[in-house]
């Protein structure tokens, strides 16, 4: 028993939480930037939105060891949370499903990448429930409980746990392929505030012609006029709009949230996220409260979600690793020590190693990733710098760091490493601090060409001497006054400038595949390797055409013309981007190309037609499917010239061909090209085809209907049945033969159905659908006078009455002929003979265009009325007292016997046009007396009457009961059914979404049938619709009769006529 109401119990709270979700609809999980949206884990002492190294360190933020992680070797970003919606200042997230799957798909990239993958294992020194720190795209987590959300690549636990592991794919790309991406359409996540401030500061940032440029400009916008800090706004102050307006300083929170709402503004999808940012090494590394972050992603065709972070370098750009040295400046008194760490991450080739040299330190070597830290400690002032050199994948890196340690003389250069151009020369700065007499600068570098004194320090010249190789240089300098000596150790990076030549074809056309040839040279010999992009500027972006690698100065890249491109000149870019540290700069050179536009045919390849004289209707387009006017085409029928055509403004043009037998055919089209557009030609098969299939196809409604027949002339194809008025299959010709299945008719009619190629209809056939009918008896027992009335009632294959149908009705030597009436009600009256007979009645229906023929037997009990039985009434009535009595004691209530009345329409609907009769029934118990408009109008069961237009109320009384019903009378029925459909269909029809104020009544009906709304009903009123508003035909009764039966299906019962 316990139990059971555990288990009522447990139930209750189940049904309470999904009663509370459907009420409140989608969930939004509000975040305002003060939320501690990471579960007590990390924000129980981080404020909101800190960065990282890079961003600076935010004071008052202690540090303690929260999570280990190991793994991380392709990974700077962890995700924990997403946001969808920014609404009054605060993120939210829209909810989402859960999976109970430990597994999410990665997405099919289609643009060339780079691939990494990562095993990232998680410990937590405090238990973690809910959202799992994970990267973007995550594919597995191993954990207790796991449930994935892959509508934002997250995963979660409802459970404890201490540690996980999770594997991961990595994808970059470079550059080229980046600049060459075009944002995804995804709606829901442009939404943004339509602050005039926010637009205007969005359609100021200036970037390049594509989507992913546009991105980038806004971050770089967000890193160069902003500062990194923790400023809050003032109480009621909207945070976003004060950091970007007022204060210009903020934390990672405002960084990312001012991107996704900039990047939303110029229609790119983005979304905010919060989660971790670590150092993207294997080794373990702990992280702590400083490591919390927030950046945004964007959606881009193609290539998926991609990371925008304004606070750190563009994480999507292929690159063989990473490295830096942190602190960049460091000040340390003579004798003292200070730290300088190395970060050598993001190692993706192979092969790769370290060389560090350090003062004080020497040399220090390391093979693959890692970070390292070094003790300086420096005893001698000067300016020294930390100097760190990556390789990996033949591409070499360099970083610096620089340490001073001040004296009596000081000396601080400006810059403090120097990128000197072959041929160009570069100017260092040496800034004096201190009180020096006889100052003088020496050095023995062959790089410096003048040394000149100012007040207050040097001024260097650097050049290089012809015969002097590209790479690093460490220039020493020493600034000498007196016994005093300061050493300047000066990074100097030799680079040697390139120029591009190339050429271009002559006037290609679009579409064209070809290749670009060129040299790349240097100035005193031509870089070996590097990579060649080539782009193309149509008007709107650039455009990449080719991809291709430089090999000893030379390069033949593949390029394809843009197929959409019209006639016209075009700037054609062609870049070199040398391999990291090869000691040469990058370059580009721009040239004109004149592109003809591309003219092709737009024809089916396989035509069919009736025999004989047939017209088909061509068109000849460009490559971006815009028409080509004015040109001339010919035409051949199986290789003898039959004519020839102009195109309109359209394009268009027509065809004419004699083919009077049936077979395959050769149709050969030819436009002789112009000097704007290319020459085109094109094949097509017309096939002389003849169906054989039944003209009429007689169904039953209700049933699966099976069309099949042959056609000749062809014997594979695939075409078109197109079922008036809105209805398409798929044709399937094999063999000649084909067989189609349609859906069962729920109603009886006639239907046209139409086999077609494109626009050409080449067989119409006509489907007639008939329903069986049932008889059914109502009167099993008839009584009167000297007449009786017998009742029968005809149904449909759906148990609907069915009205206006003869029966012929036999009673022993008697026929009687009758018809239903529109609730298939027929009515027959039978004498009656002084003794009580069980006759036989047959009803026989003998069919019509829509109905069956059908025949029933039925014996009915023909007699007398009886005479009153007071005595037996007066026994049961003291049995009813008893029983009454019995059943009061037993179950202390009262029950009475129902009492029936009611009004019958024979005609059906109660709504008529003026003059037309309406016959209305009474069943009661005793005499029926029926009033009209309040008025008295006959004692009797059946009533046809007459009415003026307008609202009538039609009344019955009976035995003490009253039953009142409403009858409308209308001029016409296209007046009902114009006021019905915009009374009733159409508000449905918005309330489902659809935008009727922009849709004709048929686009209405196209709309709901591909919702999946019943397509049958949706055509019948829809065209009864139209027929009523535009043909200017009457409709009858029955169609409007059909109208409301089929409204009534589709909307429902709540609006009546």
């Amino acid at each position: 028993m316990v139990g059971r109401k555990y288990i009522a119990f447990l139930t209750l709270i189940l049904i309470s939480l999904v009663i509370t979700s459907v009420v409140l609809g989608p969930a939004m999980i509000e975040v305002p930037p003060e939320t501690r949206s990471l579960e007590g884990l990390l924000l129980s002492r981080l404020p909101p939105g800190n960065g990282s190294n890079e961003t600076g360190p935010v004071t008052g933020i202690p540090v303690s060891r929260r999570l280990l992680i190991t793994g991380a070797a392709h990974t700077h970003y962890l995700r924990l949370n997403v946001y969808t919606d920014y609404v009054n200042g605060v993120w939210t997230t829209r909810n989402a499903t859960r999976i109970p799957s430990n597994v999410i798909a990665p997405p099919e990239v289609d643009v060339p990448h780079h691939t990494e993958r990562d095993r990232i294992t998680v410990f937590s020194f405090q238990p973690i429930t809910g959202n799992l720190f994970t990267s973007l795209y995550t594919t597995r987590v191993d954990a207790t409980g796991v449930e994935a959300i892959p509508g934002y690549n997250l995963f979660r636990t409802a459970f404890n746990v201490t540690s996980y592991s999770f594997s991961s794919v990595i994808y970059t790309f470079d550059s080229p392929y980046l600049r060459n991406l075009t944002a995804g359409n995804l709606t829901e996540y442009l939404q943004a505030p339509k602050d005039p401030r926010l637009v205007n500061l969005a359609g100021r940032i200036e970037s390049g012609g594509s989507d992913y440029e546009k991105a980038l400009a806004i971050a770089e916008y967000l890193r160069t006029h902003y500062r990194v800090g923790n400023a809050e706004p003032p109480n009621g102050t909207d945070r976003l709009t004060w950091f970007l307006f007022e204060s210009g300083e903020g934390n990672a929170y405002d960084f990312a949230s001012a991107f996704v709402v900039l990047a939303r503004l110029e229609g790119l999808p983005a979304r905010l996220v919060e989660g971790l940012y670590v150092e993207a090494v294997p080794q373990e590394q702990v992280v702590t409260e400083r490591n919390r972050h927030f950046w945004a992603e964007v959606y881009f065709e193609k290539a998926g979600w991609l990371i925008f972070d304004p606070l750190h370098r563009d994480p999507n750009v292929h690159v063989p690793f990473e490295l830096s040295v942190v602190p960049s400046r460091t000040a340390l008194a003579p004798g003292s020590s200070g730290n300088v760490t190395v970060k050598f991450e993001r190692v993706t080739g192979a092969n790769s190693s370290l060389t560090v040299e350090a003062p004080s330190i020497g040399v220090f070597l390391a093979n693959g990733s890692g970070i390292h830290d070094l003790t300086i400690k420096l005893r001698e002032p000067g300016h020294y710098p930390v100097t760190a050199i990556a390789t990996a994948d033949e591409a070499s890196q360099a970083a610096f760091g620089f340490v001073t340690v001040p004296g009596n003389l000081t000396v601080i250069p400006d810059p403090p490493a120097v990128n000197l151009t072959r041929g160009k020369g570069a100017v260092l700065k040496l800034h004096v601090n201190g009180t020096a007499r006889n100052l003088g600068l020496e050095t023995t570098s062959p790089l410096v060409e003048r040394i000149e004194a100012f007040s207050g320090g040097f001024e260097v010249t650097l050049n290089a001497p012809p015969d002097y190789p590209n790479g690093l240089y460490i220039v020493d300098f020493k600034a000498v006054t007196g016994s005093e000596e300061y050493s300047i150790r000066i990074p100097v990076l030799l680079r040697e400038p390139t120029a591009i030549d190339f050429s271009l074809p002559a006037t290609p056309t679009a579409g064209d595949f070809l290749s670009i040839n060129g040299t790349v040279s240097g100035v005193v010999s031509p870089p070996e390797k590097g990579k060649v992009p080539v782009f193309l500027n149509d008007g709107r972006r650039d455009v990449l055409i080719g991809y291709g690698n430089l090999s000893n100065g030379s390069f033949s890249v593949p390029v394809r013309i843009p197929e959409y491109l019209k006639p016209g000149v075009y700037p054609v870019e062609v870049s070199y981007n040398p391999p990291p540290g090869c000691g040469y700069l990058p370059s580009k050179a721009v040239r004109e190309l004149r592109v003809r536009g591309l003219a092709r045919f737009s024809l089916p390849e396989l035509i069919l037609v009736n025999p004989g004289n047939v017209t088909l209707v061509g068109a000849l387009i460009d490559g971006a499917g815009d028409p080509v006017p004015d040109a001339g085409v010919t035409y051949h029928l199986d290789g003898n010239l039959t004519g020839s055509s102009t195109t309109l403004t359209d394009g268009r043009f027509p065809i004419r061909l004699s083919i009077p037998w049936l077979g395959g055919h050769s149709l050969t089209l030819e436009y002789g090209g112009s000097d704007d557009y290319s020459p085109a030609t094109a094949k097509v098969r017309v096939a002389a085809v003849k169906f054989e299939v039944e003209e009429e196809v007689k169904v039953k409604a209700g049933k699966p209907v099976v069309i099949s027949g042959r056609v000749l002339g062809i014997k594979n194809a695939t075409l078109k049945a197109y079922l008036f008025p809105g209805k398409t299959y798929d044709l399937k010709i094999v063999n000649g033969r084909f067989n189609l299945t349609l859906e069962p008719f729920n109603s009886v009619g006639e239907r046209s159905l139409e086999f077609r190629q494109g626009g050409r209809v080449l067989k119409r056939i006509t489907i007639a659908v008939v329903s069986p009918v049932r008889i059914e008896l109502l009167t099993g027992e008839a009584r009167g006078g000297k007449i009786a009335r017998v009742k029968f009632r005809v149904v449909d294959f759906k148990g609907d009455p069915v009205g206006g149908l003869p029966l012929n009705v036999s009673l022993g030597d008697l026929a009687f002929h009758a018809t239903t009436n529109g609730s298939g009600i027929a009515v027959i009256e039978v004498p009656v003979g002084e003794r009580e007979v069980n006759a036989t009645v047959t009803v026989t229906f003998e069919g019509s265009g829509h109905y069956l023929p059908a025949r029933e037997s039925f014996h009915v009990l023909i007699g007398k009325k009886r005479s009153i039985p007071w005595p037996y009434i007066g026994l049961m009535v003291l049995m009813g007292i008893l029983i009454l009595r019995l059943r009061r004691k037993e179950e202390g209530e009262e029950r009475t016997k129902e009492r029936m009345l009611k009004i019958i329409f024979n005609n059906g609907i109660p709504l008529f046009r003026e003059g037309e009769a309406l016959d209305i029934s009474i069943e009661c118990d005793g005499e029926p007396e029926l009033y009209v408009n309040g008025r008295p109008f006959g004692k009797e069961r059946d009533f046809r009457l007459i009415l003026p237009p307008g609202e009538h109320e039609v009344e019955a009384r009976c035995n003490g009961m009253v039953e009142k019903a409403r009858v409308r009378v209308v001029k016409s029925y296209n007046e009902a059914v114009v006021e019905y459909y915009e009374r009733c269909f159409l508000p449905w029809a918005r309330g489902e979404g659809v935008e009727v104020e922009e849709m004709t009544p048929r686009e209405i009906a196209e709309t709901l049938t591909d919702m999946m709304y019943p397509w049958e009903p949706i055509d019948a009123l829809t065209d009864v619709f139209e027929r009523a508003r535009y043909s200017g035909g009457s409709v009858g009764r029955e169609e409007f009769i059909r109208f409301y039966r089929s409204v009534l299906e589709v909307v429902g019962g709540g609006c009546g006529v």
